[in-house]
């Protein structure tokens, strides 16, 4: 899971646009933000963290870094990759299973 965690936070930030628009504190917050949504997804269900994982590196092979532009909205884009690989894995979301 902290695995998984790395390699999205990493990804958002490879972009070279990534230290464009937003304030360091915007920053942590979105990557807080990040790391809250794939414990909550991934939480006790290692499966689970396989699947959302394998969606989003198949997103990313279609992914250019120009398309992430600054670094809060590389973040927010993150979000709703890891919501559309969770669809995608055919899985409840996470926020049905509490």
């Amino acid at each position: 899971m902290k695995l998984l965690m790395i390699a999205l936070t990493a990804a958002a930030l490879a972009s070279p646009t990534v230290h464009a628009a937003c304030t360091p504190d915007e920053v942590n917050a979105k990557a807080e933000q990040l790391a809250e949504r794939v414990n909550q997804l991934t939480k006790s269900n290692p499966e689970r963290a396989k699947e959302i994982n394998e969606e989003i590196r198949q997103m990313e092979a279609k992914r250019t870094a120009d398309q992430l532009g600054d670094e809060c909205e590389a973040y927010d884009k993150r979000l709703k990759q890891i919501e559309e690989a969770e669809r995608e894995a055919d899985i409840p979301p996470a926020d049905a299973q509490r």
